[in-house]
């Protein structure tokens, strides 16, 4: 079994393009010449294509070379709505691995590993260490398309001799969780999801649970949450627990219920506990004042701090803030690991680049920059 630990970091530069800059575009499309397959991915991970696929979509031809294949996306993610961003025009190729036994033909057991971002993004705040989920309003599907043609980029090997002087086996693990089911006005781009009251759902209680094996007990756990709520003359209350532990109360200001008024207030929360439990069991609890009271959960996030512990799935997707600093070369070390588990850098998602690593008694060991 192959397993893939993937590492991003938490650095790099942001570059936009100036108001007045000239936009340069393809004249045509990569798509416009030769047969694709189109892949869609729901969430970020590396991803399998083997033979019988290309077979059933049409692909596979007797000999094929495997340099010819290809594989084009940009991503997934939402797009910037600022009109200053920096876009990309077209199509990019991204770098893929192809495991054909060393013969240069893709057949019999064969098959294509690629890293796919998903739609949703995570925007890092440098300043507070710290990530901000972004959720992609527009689908919940990312899409790449695979071709046969040329010669196809693929993932290079990234070798580091550097002597480390920092040695790593943790790191910032993030989790969220956004149901967009409800819109208040039928137009607009924000929704919310599961509601609170005694009016439609007769429900004023909800539990979640967030899986954190490897929670590292000593450094703390943050839960941002994020409510709209409705109390018309009287205030009521939201009452969050995480492990059975109260953790926060939110008061909800009291609404005129006058049409000018706002429908609903939009209330956030950043709370931040420990946890002996490899696990993280949220309730949240509306306390309404009256009987048409309401509230609606829009979105929670969990920052914590785990081992680096390769799940059973047999893929890991990491980022260390710690570990980023001025002439710093870290030494990671992960468990749970097998011979033939390899890490992919993806800071550059669109070209990932292979690490040299070492195994040994269940632990893979690499070694890397951590200086940008």
């Amino acid at each position: 079994m192959r397993l893939i630990v993937y590492l991003t970091y938490c650095f790099g530069l942001l570059y936009t393009l100036p108001s007045n800059a000239q936009r340069n575009y393809a004249n045509t499309s990569v798509l416009q010449n030769g047969n694709f397959i189109k892949v869609g991915v729901a969430q970020a991970g590396i991803y399998k294509i083997d033979v019988a696929f290309f077979s059933t979509n049409g692909l596979l031809t007797s000999n094929l070379s495997s340099a010819t294949i290809k594989l084009y996306g940009n991503g997934g993610a939402m797009l910037d709505e600022k009109n200053n961003a920096t876009y990309t025009d077209d199509l990019v190729e991204n770098a893929i691995q192809v495991v054909d036994g060393g013969d240069g033909i893709f057949n019999n057991n064969d098959y294509v590993l690629f890293y796919a971002q998903g739609p949703q993004r995570w925007l890092k705040d440098s300043t507070n260490q710290k990530f901000t989920h972004q959720k992609n309003l527009y689908t919940d599907t990312a899409y790449y398309y695979i071709t046969i043609g040329g010669n196809g980029k693929r993932i290079n090997q990234k070798n580091n001799t550097n002597t480390p002087n920092t040695f790593v086996s943790t790191y910032n693990d993030r989790f969220f969780y956004e149901n967009d089911v409800v819109n208040f006005l039928n137009s607009g781009k924000e929704w919310y999801g599961e509601e609170f009251s005694n009016i439609n759902t007769n429900n004023l209680s909800r539990n979640f649970t967030v899986d954190l094996n490897g929670l590292i007990t000593s450094q703390p756990i943050t839960l941002s949450t994020n409510f709209a709520a409705r109390s018309v003359l009287t205030t009521s209350n939201l009452a969050i627990k995480a492990n059975g532990n109260t953790i926060s109360t939110i008061n909800i200001p009291a609404n005129s219920g006058n049409f000018l008024d706002v429908f609903a207030a939009n209330i956030s929360s950043q709370n931040s506990f420990t946890s002996t439990q490899p696990s993280l069991a949220i309730n949240v609890t509306f306390n309404p004042s009256t009987a048409s009271a309401q509230a609606w959960l829009n979105w929670f996030e969990v920052q914590s701090r785990r081992a680096l512990i390769v799940p059973s799935t047999g893929q890991l997707l990491f980022r260390d803030w710690q570990s980023v600093g001025a002439n710093n070369t870290i030494e990671f070390t992960i468990s749970n690991t097998t011979p033939t588990t390899e890490i992919w850098e993806i800071t550059n998602p669109l070209q990932p680049e292979k690490l040299s690593v070492t195994y040994a008694s269940n632990q893979t060991k690499f070694t890397n920059d951590a200086a940008r």
